[in-house]
């Protein structure tokens, strides 16, 4: 039994295999990366920002190019700001996740944290 259980971590180990892809210069100015790192916590309970992540979430999950990595990222809204954490599958699947956010809350700054992992 300890055999087995080694030889499928050895095998999960093996097979793990991540690339962080840098996070490009995108030439929208609301779109940024963000300095200091916004945790599920700092959401904030106002209805206006409630209702931004939800419409948010709700663009992603309708979206079928997207893989469930992708529509499974934190969505963290405080005021003005959307902040999205998180890693996706592809650098196409990032940009339509920040171009998502980005339609979806037209007055709010969008701070990019999403990783690409392969």
């Amino acid at each position: 039994m300890k055999s087995w259980l080694m030889v499928l971590a050895v095998a999960a180990l093996t097979t793990i295999n991540v690339v962080v892809a840098k996070q490009d210069s995108t030439p929208n100015t609301r779109v940024v990366s963000q300095g200091d790192q916004r945790t599920v916590g700092d959401q904030s309970n106002k209805p206006s920002d409630v209702l931004t992540s939800k419409r948010i979430r709700t663009e992603l999950m309708n979206d079928t190019a997207l893989s469930m990595k992708a529509k499974n990222i934190k969505i963290i809204t405080v005021n003005n700001g959307v902040t999205l954490k998180g890693n996706v599958e592809s650098a196409d699947e990032r940009e339509r996740v920040l171009k998502h956010a980005y339609l979806t809350a037209p007055k709010h700054k969008i701070y990019n944290q999403i990783s690409v992992v392969r």
